[in-house]
């Protein structure tokens, strides 16, 4: 009887050593199983990865080819080519305008053949009271079988507007709105511009989250064929029956399938960053960069007034603000009646073959003037200008409430992700911890298949989560960089005139 008792004894001991241990440590320790695979199993081969070929681009290496090469931007810059000129030629408006002027003629009357010569130059000046000042010089010859004819004579004019068109102001007006629609020009520009920026970076990015989901699609298909391998092992030595490891074959091919869609994806964004880089479409290339994350300041005392002063929308809606008043001046301008000082004058001589020089001296001078009774297309231009300046103000006000409800809501995205990303990574931690001690149970026998696929898709999830996570935050960096208007400044880029 006592030799019954002794191993009694001795398993007892066993049993509270190894429930002390489990208690300690809150994991329950399986009783070892047999770990080795039978012979008559065949390991598997896994699945080999894809190797992306091509050359790898960084997103400034994208930015960069974007900038030299994107069709939107070499449009913005030819356009800009008119742009400018139109502001030489609003410039030039007081600058001296010279000509030349002639005619050549031979006539027949009868019997009377003559030839005609007239040459005329002159020069034309507006000033910026609104004086024209017309100089021409006419000279004329007359050949005829009787004799010559010749008459050269100066010829000057000179008008000072007193009411309407007088003043620096008014005159000075047509080129301040040239000057302002520059201003907004090279403002489209830089809009043009950092949206380019803006659809390159999304596009990067969209071909490198094509690239991490096929890396997780194969992490996922290399982490299920080694389930099925073990349930292979398991079947051989008689503990799984081998129904019980269909379901894991099932979510095997399922995950090879999601390989290929992922490779589909790959190419489909290949093809956009491509077309927005302004590459031939067969060119190979793989996305490349860095997924580390900081986080940045959002305090919106800060980041609206930086919008306000940097935003392309708004500035260019204060020039056009500006050029809306200047079009009130002209137009209250217009409502004046029309007097003017003016003086003519006409000094030469007239020479004729076998006769003596006869001079020329005509001078004149006066004061026009035109007083409009009932013209009410002059009272139609002060309203039509009066209620566009309004408009352009109300506009300013909308533009405004527009920025700052975007970056307030990207302000919130930000914080938002922010917090988002943690969770998410925190999640995968949890999620890859759970798989390996589950698998652990399955190789002990205390777990099934069903837990261990239950908890890869977990994994998945979790993965899947913190990689759009990851993208997601940058993206919204991304945006909340274009939104502020600083999207050039980030990438010191300078644009020339």
């Amino acid at each position: 009887m006592r030799l019954l008792q002794i191993p009694l004894f001795a398993l007892a001991c066993v049993s509270a050593t190894t429930y002390r241990a489990a208690a300690e440590t809150n994991i329950p320790i399986p009783s070892p199983r047999p770990d080795f695979i039978p012979q008559t199993v065949t390991q598997h081969q896994l699945t080999q990865r894809t190797r992306l070929e091509g050359a790898q681009t960084t997103l400034a290496d994208a930015v960069f080819l974007g900038l030299r090469n994107n069709r939107s931007i070499k449009s913005a810059y030819i356009d800009r080519v008119a742009q400018k000129f139109d502001l030489r030629v609003a410039e030039d408006r007081f600058s001296p305008q010279f000509s030349v002027s002639g005619e050549i003629a031979r006539q027949r009357i009868g019997d009377v053949t003559s030839t005609t010569i007239d040459v005329s130059p002159g020069v034309s000046l507006q000033t910026k009271t609104g004086a024209i000042f017309d100089f021409g010089w006419s000279n004329s010859a007359s050949i005829e079988d009787g004799g010559r004819t010749l008459t050269s004579a100066a010829e000057v004019s000179l008008e000072q507007p007193l009411l309407r068109g007088a003043g620096v102001e008014v005159n000075m007006a047509p080129v301040q709105q040239a000057r302002l629609g520059e201003r907004i020009d090279q403002l489209r520009l830089k809009a043009t511009v950092a949206e380019t920026i803006g659809s390159i970076i999304f596009a990067h990015r969209e071909l490198l989250l094509a690239q991490e989901e096929l890396t997780l699609a194969e992490d996922s298909v290399s982490r299920g064929e080694e389930l099925l391998n073990i349930n292979r092992a398991l079947i051989a030595s008689g503990r799984m029956a081998a129904m019980d490891s269909l379901q894991t074959e099932a979510d095997v091919e399922t995950q090879r399938l999601r390989v290929l869609q992922a490779r589909q994806q790959i190419e489909a964004a290949r093809l956009a960053l491509l077309n927005q880089l302004g590459l031939d479409l067969g060119t190979k290339i793989v996305a490349n960069e860095g997924l580390a994350l900081k986080r940045i300041d959002t305090n919106l005392d800060r980041l609206i007034p930086l919008a306000l002063s940097k935003r392309q929308d708004y500035q260019g809606q204060l020039y056009v603000i500006e050029q809306n008043r200047l079009g009130i001046t002209v137009a209250k301008n217009e409502q004046l009646w029309d007097i003017s000082l003016f003086a003519r004058g006409r000094l030469g001589g007239e020479f004729a073959s076998g006769t003596s020089t006869q001079p020329i001296s005509d001078i004149s001078g006066g004061l026009r003037f035109t007083f409009p009774i009932n013209d009410l297309s002059r009272q139609q231009q002060l309203v039509q200008a009066d209620t566009t300046y309004r408009g352009s103000e109300l506009q300013l006000e909308e533009i405004r409430a527009g920025v700052e409800t975007q970056i307030r809501s990207s302000a919130a995205e930000v914080r938002l992700l922010w917090q988002q990303l943690a969770i998410a990574e925190k999640s995968r931690d949890l999620a890859a911890r759970a798989i390996d001690i589950e698998k652990v149970k399955l190789n002990a026998g205390r777990s099934t298949t069903f837990q261990v696929r239950s908890l890869e898709d977990n994994l998945r999830n979790a993965e899947n989560q913190l990689l759009a996570a990851r993208i997601g935050y940058l993206n919204a960096l991304t945006r909340l960089d274009l939104q502020l208007g600083t999207t050039l400044d980030t990438w010191r880029i300078d644009l020339k005139n």
